[in-house]
């Protein structure tokens, strides 16, 4: 759900860059309107609910566990990893990260083939 100061993070592995932007990106209809991408389908996320301009998304070169190094980059990384780092312990290594601000998931689907739900944090 729409919620001013939060940010929400998948992490998965996807083999290219562009396929990334496929999987997350909006597309638009023959009379202009959006379509919800894969990926607000395979989390059931309502497109209405988040702003494309508040979407960050990135394939890296190599895979991590770390999820320091996996969030290096983005947009307030100081709070957010600050906030995430000791209570979120990777299982696995990821190579593509996506964080939607201003926007709480309500955890209703955590995983599917390609990415999983890591946290919902404050970042202001």
């Amino acid at each position: 759900m729409e919620k001013q100061g939060w940010v929400s993070i998948w992490l998965g592995n996807i083999s290219e860059e562009d396929s990334i932007e496929e999987y997350v990106d909006l597309t638009y209809d023959k009379e202009g309107e959006s379509v919800p991408s894969k990926f607000f389908i395979d989390f059931n996320i309502d497109m209405d609910e988040t702003d494309e301009d508040t979407i960050e998304k990135a394939v890296l070169k190599n895979s991590s566990s770390d999820i320091s190094a996996l969030l290096d980059g983005c947009s307030y990384e100081e709070i957010i990893i600050t906030k995430i780092n000791k209570r979120i312990d990777l299982k696995e290594s990821y190579n593509a990260v996506i964080l939607i601000y201003n926007f709480e998931y309500t955890n209703e689907i955590t995983s599917t083939d390609a990415f999983d739900f890591i946290t919902s944090t404050k970042y202001e």
